[in-house]
């Protein structure tokens, strides 16, 4: 039996920014999808070239802002449990990896609590019933785990993307203390106030940066970039259960 769409599509929903505060200069379009049943090969690279086609400057047909898809199996997260498993991912950072013909596959993400919470809290339906009818919210418990597994390869990716990670790491600090998830700028300017003034001008670059009130260069700060970080991780740990 042939399906009407890849995965054959429960819901779909626009989530981050675009939900939350607005989209900033630099922001993807996040869309979640979950299905019924995995992605084929097949689908797969059709997903692939038909994104590349249109997500972000580089796309090869009609270049747009840059697209973040995230797709889900209904039974990976129905009934929840942790890790959860991705079924498919597209985002621009990977794009030279799909161009060399490698596929996305399933694999456990500890980002999907904060996604799943993320778009509870702020999404719009395309298609399907509300997120909120669909699932059921994550465990607390659940949310808070998957930052700190997710905090060794985010710092990883510090150096070349000091902007990113540097409001990930303030995201993460406000989300433990409160349990929800803020735009990374508002998220920065609450943890900001509570900085020694070095780091809290380092993030409020960063904040700005992503606003689109500065061009961020970082050659020069690494230093500073790097003592911030290390700032915004102390406190984060202190916060583990």
């Amino acid at each position: 039996m042939t399906r009407e769409a890849p995965g054959s599509p429960v819901a779909m929903y626009l989530t981050g920014s675009y939900c939350d505060g607005g989209l900033r200069p630099e922001s993807d379009l996040d869309i979640l999808l979950i299905t019924r049943v995995p992605l084929q090969v097949g689908e797969r690279r059709m997903l692939i070239a038909h994104l590349l086609g249109y997500s972000g400057k580089r796309a090869t047909r009609q270049p747009g802002r840059p697209i973040e898809l995230t797709s889900l199996v209904l039974d990976d997260i129905k009934p929840w449990r942790y890790p959860a498993m991705r079924d498919f991912l597209y985002g621009e950072w990977l794009r030279t990896d799909y161009e060399a013909g490698r596929l996305p596959h399933r694999e456990t993400d500890p980002n999907l609590p904060v996604i799943l919470t993320s778009a509870r809290q702020h999404s719009s339906v395309l298609m399907g019933p509300p997120l909120a009818e669909l699932t059921e919210p994550v465990p607390r418990e659940h949310l808070t785990q998957s930052m700190f597994d997710a905090l060794p390869s985010l710092l990883d990716d510090l150096v070349g993307d000091e902007r990113n990670v540097l409001l990930t790491l303030a995201r993460i600090l406000f989300t433990l203390r409160t349990g929800l998830i803020a735009p990374k700028d508002v998220a920065a300017a609450d943890v900001c106030s509570t900085l020694a003034s070095a780091h809290a001008h380092t993030l409020d670059r960063a904040a700005r940066a992503y606003r689109g009130e500065l061009r961020d260069d970082w050659t020069e700060l690494h230093y500073e970039a790097s003592a911030a970080a290390m700032a915004l991780t102390d406190r984060i740990y202190a916060l583990r259960p």
